[in-house]
């Protein structure tokens, strides 16, 4: 673990020092994906201190590159080991949990090798940047899309509302805070493609908007109907919504226990952790 974090240390420095010099056409998009390595390393670390083990933070040495292309094809390869290592540790290790948690990584970074990709191939291009799609939403893939992002903006908000009233216990992976930061990606990547389409977001769902999304797995057959029909009206749509689809299932497969530390809700006897706790110092006294 420790070197999966050594090596998203370095992603982070590499990727940030190439966003700010050689890579001016694309800073920003490189930017984003060192905040994805940032938040791997966090999740790393917590899970390290839960093993009972120490998160190694030592400098790390940044290589010098003096052009785009030289930046992005390294970016490719250090990409590809990274994976390469994360698959390696998978079949090392043992414990379910933190292999949920490796395999989740490897969705980012395979993204991220294909965002590079895409990068590379644009390079001797005049201004760098990708065509948008020329055609116009329906008005059903519009509603959809509107009614994801509603869906979305109430997940951010959810999951900030327990971060900041539940417990705060050790955690392998992701914490409340996580999930909230992951859906304000969602939220962006979809009003963004709201927007190429022609569609306004709306941060409200309309009053007359139909259909609702109920829970998760509602949410993941919603993306995965979008994504049908992304297939031939708007393909340049389909990797960002593979990578959604597989970031709401690992959130569906890690719900946790709700533990809240305000309120009357402290004291519900519904709180399996605090029953099990004054059981535990009944049994003592």
């Amino acid at each position: 673990m420790n070197a999966d974090i050594q090596g998203e240390h370095d992603a982070v420095v590499h990727y940030l020092m190439h966003a700010w010099t050689v890579a001016q056409v694309y800073g920003p998009q490189i930017e984003a994906i060192a905040r994805d390595e940032m938040q791997h390393l966090k999740w790393l670390a917590h899970t390290v201190v839960h093993l009972r083990g120490t998160p190694d933070f030592s400098p790390r040495m940044v290589s010098p590159v003096s052009d785009l292309k030289s930046a992005v094809t390294a970016d490719i390869a250090a990409e590809n080991a990274a994976i390469a290592q994360y698959e390696d540790h998978i079949r090392q290790i043992s414990d379910m949990t933190v292999q949920n948690l490796l395999r989740r990584i490897v969705l980012d970074e395979r993204d991220h090798r294909r965002q590079f990709e895409e990068m590379l191939s644009k390079i001797d291009e005049t201004d760098g940047e990708l065509a948008g799609p020329s055609m116009v939403a329906t008005k059903e893939v519009a509603q959809n899309l509107q009614k994801l992002l509603s869906y979305e903006y109430g997940q951010v908000l959810e999951f900030l509302f327990r971060y900041f009233v539940e417990r705060h216990n050790e955690t392998i992976g992701m914490g409340d805070e996580d999930r909230a930061i992951e859906e304000m990606k969602h939220l962006g990547w979809i009003a963004e493609s709201m927007v190429a389409l022609g569609t306004t977001p709306s941060w409200l769902p309309e009053d007359n908007q139909t259909g609702s999304i109920e829970d998760g797995s509602d949410e993941v057959k919603a993306y995965e109907r979008l994504a049908e029909w992304a297939q031939n009206a708007y393909p340049e749509m389909i990797p960002r919504l593979h990578r959604i689809i597989g970031h709401e299932q690992y959130q569906n497969l890690t719900r946790h226990i709700r533990l809240f530390t305000v309120g009357s809700l402290k004291e519900s006897v519904s709180n399996p952790w605090h029953k099990d706790v004054s059981q535990e110092k009944e049994r003592k006294n």
